[in-house]
């Protein structure tokens, strides 16, 4: 036996739409950092460090200075690493600071022309941040 159940018919309620498209959300995150830590922080030393997440790599930043810290995700270990240090080296010029200092393992050596040409110095070691 078949009851029918109140309210709108099954027809009707699948022609309409239930949920409208958001509307998109714009942070100027840039603006919103205060003049006075761009002031007495603004050559930035960075230390580097790559770990294996289920055999996945990622590279591991953190400023030694204002505590930021940025996850990287390498999907070829030979061919992305120099484009996730310029990913990194981007997203802090944007903000207005300068890199001065990169403290790396010895797996970033690879990097250190191309980091010199851009005038930040690379130092090799071990470094707990």
């Amino acid at each position: 036996m078949c009851r029918r159940h109140p309210g709108p018919k099954s027809r009707i309620i699948k022609r309409k739409k239930t949920i409208a498209n958001p509307s998109k959300v714009v942070l100027n995150a840039y603006e919103c950092l205060p003049n006075k830590l761009l002031e007495q922080h603004q050559n930035v030393t960075l230390v580097v460090v790559n770990i294996y997440v289920n055999e996945i790599p990622f590279m591991i930043t953190t400023s030694c200075t204002i505590h930021f810290g940025r996850e990287e995700m390498i999907k070829m270990k030979n061919s992305t690493m120099m484009t996730s240090h310029k990913q990194i080296i981007n997203a802090y010029s944007a903000r207005g600071y300068i890199i001065k200092h990169i403290l790396a393992d010895r797996q970033f050596e690879c990097l250190r022309k191309t980091l010199e040409i851009q005038g930040i110095i690379l130092n090799k070691g071990t470094y707990i941040s």
